[in-house]
């Protein structure tokens, strides 16, 4: 008795396992199921109540609202691309150099201290959280 096609049929099953297998781990990063496995959980979620900048003092004051289901501690703030130090940028009164976080549900005071801007001019400032939550917008100086 040959048993030949018993293994051509063991073959080709198990390529389609594995086919099917692969299909599922790329969807499953592409969507992000897998993206955070290794990482501190679910990323923040930030919004802006109200921004103000002014050209006198070179100050731009955001309130930040923490909207997301987990604490968001801040990592860098951009003004115009360029990165601001922490010592410049304060939240709640509290220099960012050290840990800065905005706790599910909170509002926080953040004033950037920019250096340079001018009056009339719009500025594009990102603030970037340490699980990489972002918050872009544009504020005009006064």
């Amino acid at each position: 008795m040959e048993r030949k096609g018993v293994s051509t049929y063991i073959s080709v099953l198990l390529l389609i396992v594995v086919v099917i297998a692969g299909g599922i781990l790329i969807y499953g990063y592409t969507m992000g199921w897998f993206g955070r496995l290794g990482g501190e959980g679910e990323m923040g979620t930030l919004s802006f109540d109200e921004v103000s900048a002014s050209g006198s003092t070179n100050l731009i004051t955001v309130y930040v609202r923490n909207v997301g289901s987990s604490s968001v501690t801040l990592d860098a703030v951009y003004v115009e691309g360029t990165v601001i130090a922490d010592a410049d940028v304060t939240v709640n009164t509290v220099a960012m150099t050290t840990q800065t976080t905005i706790v599910e549900g909170a509002v926080a005071t953040v004033v950037i201290d920019a250096s340079s801007l001018t009056s009339g001019m719009t500025y594009e400032v990102r603030m970037v959280g340490i699980d990489n939550t972002q918050l872009v917008f544009s504020v005009k100086a006064d």
